[in-house]
């Protein structure tokens, strides 16, 4: 019965249409147009890399892979790493889905979000994970104020 399963869900992919908006790999001008286009200024700094700038913060945005996987990432100088527990940055990990903290080799706070561009990704999902990088460093911010005042 699986292997039925598995056969018609393979002849659905291989005759299904494939929309115009998803792309096997997205490329960083497409990344770059979309973000622009949403109204953030994105400084173009290498072959895979994007940097936009909001509000305090400088956000990388790296698109590799033959899948054209993006990663988001941001330094988070204003926190010092030096006095942040692994309990809390534990304690956010496991809160949240769709991203991680950690103190990189520098010893500085880093946020990090990733989308596997494995299947296609459309350029609204660009628009949308953008938005959510941004709510998830607001998310940190006050996770961290709610540890410490607690």
């Amino acid at each position: 019965m699986r292997g039925i399963l598995a056969v018609a869900a393979l002849v659905f992919v291989a005759v299904a249409p494939v929309s115009p908006a998803f792309a096997a790999k997205l490329s960083k001008s497409e990344v770059e147009e979309v973000l622009n286009s949403q109204g953030y200024a994105v400084q173009d700094v290498g072959p895979n890399t994007l940097f936009v700038r909001v509000a305090d913060y400088d956000i990388r945005i790296d698109i590799q892979g033959p899948d054209g996987d993006i990663s988001y990432r941001t330094w988070l100088f204003e926190v010092d790493g030096d006095s942040v527990s692994y309990k809390v940055l534990n304690q956010f990990n496991n809160d949240v889905k769709f991203g991680r903290v950690y103190i990189d080799q520098d010893g500085d706070v880093t946020l990090q979000m990733d989308r596997n561009g494995a299947g296609g990704a459309s350029l609204a999902n660009i628009e949308s994970d953008f938005d959510v990088f941004l709510m998830l460093i607001s998310s940190f911010m006050d996770h961290l104020e709610s540890q410490i005042v607690a």
